[in-house]
């Protein structure tokens, strides 16, 4: 394996200074969250004091217990955020992904019709995943069979663990193929205007699959029941009928299986448009809280939030994947990371290379741009929340549920601001039951 990699080739430059920046912003931040949890261990926020049920709720044992899991979880992911890292940077300092082209063209020849270019591409894109895959998989295992095991979450049994794998990792290779081999016809069709064809192919792929996933791939995992009559269907439908919100059902998910975290969620749009209760949630929450939480979740289709998204997203995805295809024009991007061998003359044959390398950049840096996103989300939060209070006719449903989630989950309760204002795409428990309780009381 040949060490090619140029140093003062700018795209180096980039991937390397945001590979490193990205890594000491994470490691500063959970440095500080983490020291701001042993400041505050076994303290309850004043502002949850004046609440009966959380000062009931969060005991001294409750307390603690989420300050263990959440170090718990912190030093788990210091040394596996170091093997990444680790392994990130030497994959592309020794060459690693130019010993890959070099092998598969030896294997397949050097991509120029669509069926070598869809093979170099699909080999291409396996084994570079590889290695990242080995790093993540025992930290994998100790998370879900160590750590969430010891603190009463994971109900995982190493079948059922495996099967999940095989299933997934059968469904990713049949999307693999799919995507590569389209993507390798427009490579080698159209070198010049793939970029808008691939963006519009991967736009219409995600609505497609809000259709698919629901009722084809999610019952693959897991088991949906339709919810059963009684109090809790009886409040929701209610709810329902006040928002105007036409779906598909109202389903029940067997999450206990596999894990005691409580959540829920809406799937699919249109006449696919669906509810999804974990068991978990349902033994958590009273009827009416359980009223009030999807209340919030009708509140971001009710706001518009989705749409509003989707408007900002597509443009969004249109314009990075034309400068994705605008860095795989520069045959410096190849050369600079050791692909010596693409040229000014041959780089329209190995986009595919171009856009591997562009991403990898873009990857390095987005840690950069990730708390705007998160600023908007938690907006959006805010809004939801007073539409259930609104819909409700009170936020207290809504107020008491949070605080019950917060709880079962183990969720922490201060989270310094910077922590959450660069990390967190929902407000903290605090924060939402203080707007809650400005505009609703």
């Amino acid at each position: 394996m040949n060490f090619a990699v140029n140093f003062s080739n700018p795209f180096v430059l980039i991937f390397l200074v945001g590979t490193l920046l990205s890594f000491l912003i994470n490691h500063f931040l959970e440095f500080i969250d983490y020291r701001a949890r042993c400041k505050n261990a076994g303290k309850l926020p004043e502002e949850l004091q004046k609440i009966e049920l959380a000062v009931q709720t969060f005991d001294t044992e409750k307390l603690k217990k989420i300050c263990d899991y959440e170090n718990a979880k912190y030093f788990s992911w210091i040394p596996s955020s170091v093997c990444s890292l680790v392994v990130e940077v030497l994959l592309v300092l020794f060459g690693f992904y130019p010993w890959c082209f070099n092998l598969i063209n030896s294997w397949v020849g050097f991509p120029s019709t669509i069926g070598n270019s869809f093979t170099c591409f699909l080999l291409f894109t396996i084994i570079a995943s590889i290695p990242s895959a080995l790093i993540s998989l025992p930290f994998s295992l100790y998370n879900e069979f160590k750590l969430e095991k010891k603190f009463g979450f994971s109900n995982m049994t190493l079948k059922l663990w495996i099967s999940d794998q095989l299933k997934s990792l059968l469904l990713s290779g049949i999307l693999l193929v799919l995507l590569t081999l389209t993507a390798s016809v427009f490579f080698v069709k159209t070198p010049q205007n793939w970029w808008w064809i691939l963006a519009s192919i991967l736009i219409a792929f995600t609505f497609i699959m809000q259709i698919i996933y629901p009722k084809f791939i999610a019952p693959l995992f897991n088991k949906f029941e339709p919810l059963p009559d009684g109090e809790v269907k009886d409040k929701i439908t209610q709810i329902l009928d006040k928002s105007g919100f036409k779906n598909g059902g109202l389903f029940v998910m067997d999450e206990s299986k596999r894990s005691g975290h409580s959540n829920a969620y809406f799937s699919g749009f249109g006449k696919s448009k669906r509810i999804v209760l974990y068991d978990t949630l349902i033994k958590s929450l009273t009827a009416d809280e359980l009223a009030a939480v999807l209340g919030h979740e009708l509140g971001h289709f009710k706001l518009h939030h989705i749409t509003k998204r989707l408007v900002f997203l597509i443009p969004m995805e249109f314009i990075l994947i034309f400068l994705l295809y605008k860095l795989a024009q520069f045959p410096s991007l190849y050369t600079g990371f050791g692909f010596t061998q693409i040229t000014a003359e041959n780089v329209a044959a190995v986009q595919f290379i171009g856009l591997f390398l562009a991403t990898t950049i873009y990857g390095s840096i987005s840690e950069i741009i990730s708390p705007l996103m998160s600023y908007f989300s938690r907006k959006n939060e805010y809004q939801a929340d007073a539409y259930a209070a609104k819909i409700c006719g009170s936020g207290e449903n809504l107020i008491t549920g949070l605080i019950k989630l917060n709880s079962e989950n183990l969720h922490e309760l201060y989270p310094p601001k910077i922590y959450a204002f660069w990390n967190y795409s929902h407000p903290t428990l605090v924060e939402r039951i203080n707007h809650l309780q400005k505009t609703c009381f």
